[in-house]
């Protein structure tokens, strides 16, 4: 994919000063583009894919045609001269921020928490959507036009440092959850949550365990997850680390919104990485019924995920998401222990009325609340057992 670069993450304070140093940085770095190879006819979302990408490309990018967009590895939230996008959803505490926009000339930038993954799954968002736009006949930027600078994992680390994550109680804690913690009020009871910034996290004892809660409100996405994790075990020793999210799932007939998903496997960039599930007994025990046990397969985009590719893993591959074989390695590396609970929220395999672009209707809220209490239920279990 060409040279990565480093993008930096200056702290609020120093944003604007170094904001001509940055746009100097983008400038001389070498663009890469990014595949844009799906559309409704090939991707596994079919008609859906053109409302999924509606609701998550950058406003500023549909209100002119611009020389260039060019997505990079930034985390300027804070600084004047970035953007917000319109469509976040404020209604949550944490995955909620999305990448920001900033213009220059006539060039526009959007902004990502720095994460390879993160940079290039919102390039191929825009000119995914650029390009469905131009055979409308829509004046905006061409597809052709939309590039992104690759953000290395040294980004990603001084990322979060430059975040309120050091400053995180996590010495002594036993367990991390991370992801969906807000959909946990019978664990995290009637405790507020604690830090300022974008990391927010709730302290818990469950018998002889310490347990953290700890949420973010830019996106794990893909590596920035992996980094997340390494940093937490690191630096403050963490002995486990639970995910709990949403993933696809690639066999048919399986409705959305039903079923959880876990396991102990998932393919990353072709090779098989391989843990203890700790959920395993817990979820034995109290959501036999309502959860599925599978290999999983981790992939930077949802704009990858077309019928081809979906063919090729169909009969070897149940699950897939960006973030749970990042996680995994970075605790195998870390020798930490390491488990996942996500809701099945997407069937690739079959098409329902239910998927990534319609999550809000009240039908996937109510079936989705079902499923947040069993996975309380097994959470709740798992750390009611001794730690090691």
């Amino acid at each position: 994919m060409g040279e990565t670069f480093s993008v930096g993450t200056a702290p609020k304070t120093h944003q604007k000063i170094n904001g001509v140093k940055r746009v100097a940085q983008y400038v001389q770095a070498r663009r890469v583009l990014p595949q844009n190879s799906a559309n409704p006819g090939n991707h596994t979302m079919g008609d859906s894919l053109e409302r999924y990408l509606e609701i998550k490309v950058h406003q500023a990018a549909l209100e002119k045609a611009y020389s260039e967009i060019v997505v990079v590895g930034a985390y300027n939230r804070y600084s004047d001269d970035s953007i917000p996008f319109d469509g976040e959803k404020r209604d949550k505490p944490f995955n909620w921020e999305r990448p920001t926009a900033r213009v220059e000339g006539n060039t526009l930038y959007i902004e990502c928490f720095p994460g390879y993954d993160h940079v290039e799954h919102y390039a191929e968002i825009i000119a995914c959507y650029l390009q469905i736009r131009e055979q409308k006949g829509d004046n905006l930027t061409p597809s052709s036009r939309v590039f992104f600078i690759p953000a290395s994992c040294s980004d990603t680390k001084t990322a979060l440092e430059a975040t309120n994550l050091p400053l995180f109680p996590g010495h002594g804690v036993d367990t991390v959850i991370l992801g969906l913690v807000w959909h946990l009020p019978r664990l995290t009871g009637s405790e507020e949550w604690s830090g300022s910034g974008p990391w927010q996290w709730i302290m818990r004892s469950f018998g002889d365990r310490k347990v953290a809660f700890l949420g973010f409100r830019p996106a794990f996405w893909g590596d920035i997850s992996g980094e997340v994790v390494h940093y937490l075990a690191s630096h403050f020793n963490v002995k486990e680390a639970i995910y709990l999210g949403k993933l696809g799932v690639l066999k048919g007939g399986v409705n959305p919104n039903s079923w959880l998903a876990t396991g102990g496997e998932s393919l990353v960039h072709g090779r098989m990485v391989q843990w203890d599930n700790v959920l395993a007994p817990s979820v034995e025990r109290l959501a036999a019924d309502t959860a599925m046990v599978g290999t999983h397969v981790t992939l930077g985009s949802v704009l990858h995920e077309t019928k081809d590719w979906h063919a090729k893993l169909v009969d070897t591959i149940d699950f897939v998401d960006p973030e749970i074989g990042m996680m995994a390695q970075a605790a195998v590396r870390s020798r930490i222990r390491y488990g996942y609970l996500h809701m099945i929220t997407d069937n690739l395999g079959q098409k329902y009325d239910e998927d990534l672009s319609n999550e809000r209707i009240e039908s996937v809220l109510r079936r989705r609340a079902r499923l947040h209490q069993v996975v309380q239920d097994v959470i709740e279990d798992h750390l009611s057992r001794p730690c090691w």
